[in-house]
């Protein structure tokens, strides 16, 4: 009997820890993907081009981006329309950093009849307040996912 009266002590112990180490672990992974933790991005980064669009022609793009101090402001023209947006970065715990548009405007649109949906719908994706804008790394550059924008750091851009 006393056999089992040390294995049910065991395995009590083990339970009183290893509950508070599962509970800290999911808090651990809960607060990496909502949290407001601010990214090391500092400086300005920018591109130019042209868009193709979809019935063949094309429009010149210039697509500006600085950060300070956790916050991000952003300007994009793309011929008669211009965007602007401004907001915070946020860096979850696995590294992975998002622009969280909290101001935005766009300008220009009655002129730019000649942009296609997609390219309307990304304009006004990067102005809508809440917007969350996910940057990937691309050596010296910056890739916003969900308006497939490219911006390239100050030093990178004149080197495109």
């Amino acid at each position: 009997m006393t056999g089992s009266i040390e294995k049910g002590a065991a395995a009590a112990r083990l339970l009183r820890v290893m509950v508070p180490a599962a509970l800290g672990l999911w808090v651990f992974v809960a607060a990496g993907t909502t949290s407001n933790f601010s990214a090391h991005l500092e400086g300005r980064y920018s591109s130019s081009g042209e868009v193709l669009l979809s019935d063949g022609s094309v429009l010149p793009v210039h697509q500006s981006l600085a950060f300070h101090d956790g916050r991000f402001y952003a300007l994009t023209r793309n011929a008669p329309a211009v965007v602007e947006a401004s907001g915070r970065v946020e860096t979850d715990l696995l590294g992975t950093t998002r622009l969280v548009v909290e101001e935005g405007a766009i300008s220009g649109l009655d002129a730019a009849g000649q942009l296609d949906n997609e390219l309307v719908f990304n304009l006004f994706y990067g102005k809508h307040k809440g917007a969350r804008i996910t940057l990937e790394r691309v050596g010296a550059c910056l890739y916003g996912v969900e308006t497939q924008q490219v911006y390239c750091a100050e030093d990178q851009a004149a080197r495109l």
